[in-house]
């Protein structure tokens, strides 16, 4: 390696010339660390909007499959806001296994047979899907479906015979 002042060969260890004693190589110069911005709100950002999609996707599956249903048994003429005495007479069958249940919307004590609940998981949305599945199912085997699958039944009466 050769000096940049004086050309002399010098070692390529040397920080300095022996000969003239300027600096034997430019100084390099600490290049300052990049400071990164953090990328935990960004993150956070995407983990939130994915929870949000997350929920509203759910909402949105669960309001289709309510109004589907309702929409298909208005579609063949029942009425899901049918109700006692009316339902009684119109529809026995579907009369015969709401009235075993109670509303499973959680915020009445209502028989579904009576209750005017039209949220989801309500009483109308209870009684379509009763109206439904009575057109290929017979009444005991559909009381076993709403059981499974809206819970609520009420309590069966048991009397004593002696």
């Amino acid at each position: 390696m050769k000096c940049p002042t004086c050309g002399r060969h010098i070692t390529p260890r040397s920080n300095f010339c022996p000969y003239c004693g300027k600096p034997a190589a430019p100084r390099r110069t600490q290049s300052q660390p990049q400071t990164t911005s953090p990328r935990w709100p960004l993150y956070t950002a995407l983990i939130l909007a994915g929870i949000a999609i997350g929920i509203l996707s759910f909402y949105w599956l669960q309001f289709r499959e309510t109004a589907t249903a309702t929409a298909a048994a208005t579609a063949t003429g029942f009425d899901p806001m049918l109700r006692g005495e009316q339902l009684a007479k119109l529809y026995p069958a579907v009369y015969e296994v709401a009235a075993q249940f109670n509303c499973p919307c959680g915020d009445c004590n209502d028989g579904i047979e009576v209750c005017d609940c039209d949220m989801v998981r309500g009483a109308t949305e209870v009684r379509t899907f009763i109206y439904q599945h009575l057109q290929v199912h017979k009444p005991p085997h559909v009381i076993e479906m709403v059981e499974e699958k809206y819970g609520h039944r009420k309590p069966v009466s048991s009397s004593s015979t002696q």
